[in-house]
């Protein structure tokens, strides 16, 4: 079995090296080269994979991607805002400053005592 270094040095991949370099099984890496996700030429029974041919379809494919994530998040955005809502933020990449609560502890309820004393509703 070759090296992770030694299969990322090679120019010519076979389905079982492509596999270990993506973390698949062999068979998901044929699927995606038969279904032409992923680059491949058929030699007897075995793929052959080019090495630059897969760099170049792995980068088109992570361009498409992040594209559609961000197409995705102004569309999220837009319809907020269509709908008078404020959009949502990125999520914070650090932790929130309200203290954690534990396993069981629910939030405390707001107060509706405002909201039933205006609609004329009495508990």
């Amino acid at each position: 079995m070759d090296t992770p270094a030694q299969i990322i040095d090679s120019e010519i991949y076979t389905a079982a090296q492509l596999a270990e370099l993506l973390s698949c099984d062999k068979e998901t890496a044929e699927a995606r080269i038969r279904s032409g996700d992923l680059p491949g030429i058929k030699f007897g029974k075995g793929w052959v994979i080019p090495r630059q041919a897969l760099l170049q379809c792995l980068n088109d494919m992570a361009q498409a991607e992040a594209a559609k994530r961000r197409a995705e998040l102004q569309r999220t955005r837009a319809d907020a805002l269509d709908k008078g809502q404020d959009p949502a933020a990125p999520s914070p990449l650090l932790p929130s400053s309200e203290p954690r609560r534990t396993r069981g502890q629910r939030r405390t309820p707001p107060d509706l005592s405002g909201l039933l004393s205006s609609t004329g509703l009495a508990c």
